[in-house]
């Protein structure tokens, strides 16, 4: 059965919840998208049940600290294992090759040079372009570029072994051409920084981000069947954020068509989503 588990939920500055980061799988068969900022994915991982070492497909969308550095803390933890002969596979880290440079030599720098040997013999940085796919599990997974003006990032158009059709399009409002990869899918997963009610509170369209309005009304747009909101302020109370969120979305989406109506999801961190 697959399952989209939601590591983290935050946005950059998140401290009550992980940074935005989740994993499809499917059994054994994990991939694993962004890692947040730090060593929280550790624990995040091992409170979902995911055996680090069982991780050999990882997505790395950009280069901002809160999507790249946990997959630091994968390879240090990693890289004493393999380098004892106690890891078994390959971890393959995917993404734009300028954020892999950049890792590589973070990793240069920070670890000992006996792990770092590590890289290339069972670590491997894997650039993706554009229109890229590759099959990953029985998935394939077709990369783009989102058109992001802040730094180069991708998303994909991931197909599931059911049939369906799952779409990732980073940590920024949709554009046009976003809105026509979407068009027709059966998971659309996004950013939204706050309701539109708290806009005003949070400065969601000066930092570049949306709001569930935003995500209501094109979701009904593309014809998109469901939508994982996440990236989320830190500042509403936990216990009451989910139903705050899906509130508002039900005013936004009363006047749809039952027949139209996306099905909005509001995770919390640790929250598992079947597919």
């Amino acid at each position: 059965m697959e399952e989209l588990k939601v590591l983290g939920t935050g946005n950059a500055t998140a401290v009550k919840s992980y940074n935005t980061c989740f994993a499809i799988q499917d059994g054994e068969e994990i991939f694993l998208t962004d890692t947040g900022g730090g060593n929280g994915l550790l624990s995040r991982l091992d409170e979902m049940g995911i055996e680090l070492e069982k991780v050999h497909h990882v997505f790395i969308s950009h280069c901002h600290m809160d999507h790249c550095l946990g997959v630091l803390w994968m390879i240090r933890v990693l890289s004493v294992k393999m380098e004892k002969g106690n890891y078994t596979g390959k971890l393959h880290i995917y993404g734009p090759e300028e954020v892999l440079d950049m890792l590589d030599l973070f990793c240069k720098k920070m670890l000992r040079e006996k792990f770092y040997r590590m890289i290339g013999k069972y670590i491997f940085f894997k650039p993706v372009t554009p229109g890229e796919k590759k099959m990953i599990y029985g998935w394939e997974i077709e990369f783009f570029d989102i058109g992001s003006k802040k730094t180069l990032q991708y998303g994909y158009k991931l197909h599931l072994k059911n049939g369906k059709l799952l779409v990732f399009t980073g940590d920024e409002p949709l554009n046009q051409g976003m809105m026509k990869v979407g068009t027709g899918t059966d998971w659309l997963l996004r950013e939204v920084l706050c309701c539109y009610a708290d806009e005003e509170k949070f400065h969601a369209y000066e930092k570049k981000h949306a709001t569930v309005k935003e995500a209501c009304e094109e979701a009904v747009e593309m014809n998109v069947k469901n939508v994982v909101l996440w990236h989320l302020e830190d500042k509403t109370d936990r216990t009451l954020r989910k139903e705050k969120y899906l509130a508002e979305s039900r005013k936004w989406l009363e006047n749809c068509e039952e027949s139209d109506r996306p099905m909005i999801f509001v995770p919390d961190d640790s929250d598992r989503i079947l597919l």
